[in-house]
């Protein structure tokens, strides 16, 4: 089926507005990954290796609180000290359990901290003898060193996890922001370009050819030609226009045709009754004069008596 001026041009409108809905629904969806991932990274990754950082320090802590111990050989003051770190490391691994890289870590970061536990309460029992055995604490204390760094290793291997997982959600992110802009671009080009072309339309279509038709008309009238026809033959509106205008020129011409005709009839009409006329005056004025001149006989005969 043939689409007419008004169907075409309610297409492209549709056509336009399609486009901005995809676009819309699309900007929708990246909007909420690109949220999403803001979020992540605002409350879950950044706060997690943060976490990891004051852990790795707790860690650190307390390899120093059992040197200090070693060499002061304070048990209160390192129990204090102790409190301190563990409430600190309980509280950050309760902000890592926020993050899904931690699960992977959750087992060995458990035995580790179970493994320095462990050494930790050993080298405070030699401390706590009355008799120190200082090759065994040396001993207890290198093997909690050597765990500290286990697990300073193990934690470095969850911030590169949480750190590579974050970039990536980043590129994402860019990736969604960049397909964003190009594709406003690519709307916007597009929007233009239909906007060149329904003006193009529009003017080929629709202005220029009523400009013909009135042009045409114009002429007619000027010319009182009712022989010219609009020569439009497109299957639309304006081309419904020019037919129907072609329609009324020939009705005026046969209208004219007819009035044409009817006025010669009527002069026909007008010469007999002249014709009629003239010839009844002339009967009248003959006759007036035959009884003019038989009264003139009348008065010569009575003249003559």
């Amino acid at each position: 089926m043939k689409l007419n001026v008004t169907q075409k041009i309610l297409f492209g409108y549709v056509v336009g507005f399609v486009l901005l809905m995809a676009f819309a629904a699309l900007t929708l969806l990246n909007g909420k990954k690109i949220e999403a991932t803001t979020i992540a990274l605002s409350q879950e990754k950044i706060p997690g290796l943060i976490a990891v950082a004051s852990l790795k320090s707790s860690v650190q802590a307390q390899s120093n609180q059992l040197y200090e111990l070693y060499a002061t050989n304070d048990v209160a003051v390192f129990n204090q000290q102790k409190q301190v770190t563990i409430a600190n490391m309980q509280q950050q691994i309760s902000k890592l359990a926020a993050l899904a890289e931690y699960k992977q870590y959750q087992t060995s970061l458990a035995e580790l901290g179970a493994k320095q536990s462990a050494l930790s309460e050993k080298f405070v029992q030699i401390m706590r003898a009355p008799e120190v055995d200082w090759d065994g604490a040396r001993t207890a204390l290198a093997a909690f060193s050597d765990s500290a760094n286990e697990t300073s290793a193990e934690l470095d291997n969850l911030v590169t996890t949480v750190s590579t997982n974050t970039l990536n959600s980043a590129k994402v992110s860019q990736k969604l922001t960049e397909q964003l802009i190009n594709l406003a671009l690519v709307l916007a080009g597009l929007i233009f370009l239909g906007v060149i072309a329904m003006a193009y339309y529009s003017h080929r279509q629709v202005a220029a050819p009523l400009r013909e038709i009135s042009e045409v008309l114009g002429g007619i009238v000027a010319r009182k030609d009712l022989t010219y026809r609009i020569k439009y033959r497109n299957d639309d509106e304006i081309g419904q226009i020019a037919t129907n205008t072609n329609n009324l020129l020939e009705e005026f011409q046969r209208l004219a045709r007819t009035l044409d005709g009817t006025a010669q009839e009527v002069n026909r009409a007008s010469n007999g009754l002249t014709e009629i006329t003239d010839a009844t005056a002339l009967k009248t004025a003959t006759a007036k004069l035959q009884k003019l001149a038989e009264n003139m006989q009348s008065q010569i005969k009575l003249l003559n008596f």
